[in-house]
């Protein structure tokens, strides 16, 4: 036989193998797991009463299209972006906008900053509107928050946090890995959400490692917590949390997608209280947002009712 043939004998002996292999496998099914292996959703969804120390008020209904975005003022005035425009309440006001903002902020002037994929649309009260640009070919912006000196975006595409000033210009990378136990950022999908502190320094989620970790403004790594886990405690799923918001406490608000639930944890991690369990939304959460106000009411948006669900404090 040439050498030629015994390739293709060697070949068609593989190409046998395989398939019956594949039979093999396709008609005998393995032993089913035994009773330790099996939990349901069902049972994950349910939530001990006594931890839930909030209460739904009257929500808010969104009249846009593809709601994808929250924000809202210390005084109570919120900012809900869709398609082509972003929505004001309680004054029913709209600015258009070009196209689905991915997130909002607004800084203490009222100044309304629009994220989009790329870049950042400045909308002030009177004046020209002006853009940031982000300098990445990568770029997917999903969060957005601003104080007196910076504006801070998380791009879940490049896996950064950039640090513009208010005119943009040449930005400044924060919790970039450095080769010396800084681990970055570990985003699976397009979540990746940030949030100031009242003494400057930044929060953010490192939702692949089911995280939150603390920056200074100036990227200096300060703490981090979060356990795996899909227990009450903790953030399970591929990517949790999806969204963060800070209390006027210091407490943080965490929302989780796929077994959606909404908590608070104390600044070191340990769970505070339950706000909303997974019985109370009809989807898997997979777009909510978070923002908070001064009187530390917690608003949800939910883009499955369409709706800024408001959870209150029960005395």
């Amino acid at each position: 036989m040439t050498t030629a043939g015994k390739n293709w004998a060697w070949f068609a002996a593989i190409v046998v193998i395989i398939i019956g292999l594949g039979i093999y496998l396709g008609t005998h099914r393995r032993a089913e797991l035994g009773d330790g292996f099996n939990y349901s959703l069902d049972e994950l969804s349910k939530v001990d009463p006594s931890l839930i120390h909030y209460k739904e008020a009257e929500p808010l209904q969104v009249d846009l299209e593809e709601v994808s975005a929250l924000a809202v003022t210390p005084e109570g005035v919120v900012y809900a972006a869709g398609k082509d425009a972003v929505k004001v309440y309680p004054m029913e006001q709209t600015i258009a906008v070009d196209g689905t903002p991915t997130c909002l902020a607004i800084d203490a002037y009222g100044v309304l900053f629009v994220g989009f994929t790329d870049h950042i649309e400045i909308v002030p009260k009177n004046g020209e509107r002006t853009q940031i640009v982000v300098p990445s070919d990568r770029a997917y912006l999903t969060s957005l928050a601003v104080d007196e000196d910076y504006v801070f975006a998380a791009d879940a595409g490049s896996r950064k946090i950039w640090r513009f000033s208010h005119e943009g210009g040449e930005p400044f990378e924060i919790g970039r890995e450095d080769g010396g136990g800084r681990r970055g950022f570990n985003i699976p999908s397009a979540h990746f959400d940030i949030a100031l502190a009242s003494d400057g320094s930044l929060w953010a989620v490192n939702p692949g490692y089911h995280a939150l970790e603390n920056h200074s403004a100036d990227g200096a790594f300060l703490s981090t917590w979060g356990t795996s886990s899909v227990a009450i405690e903790g953030f399970g799923g591929c990517c949790n949390p999806v969204a963060i918001a800070l209390l006027p406490d210091g407490g943080i608000v965490t929302a989780e997608k796929g077994l959606p639930r909404v908590k608070i944890h104390n600044p070191d991690g340990s769970l505070r209280c339950v706000v909303a369990a997974p019985t109370e939304f009809s989807g898997k959460g997979s777009g909510l947002d978070l923002a908070v106000d001064a009187a530390g009411r917690i608003l949800v948006l939910d883009p499955d009712r369409k709706q800024i669900r408001i959870f209150e404090e029960k005395p």
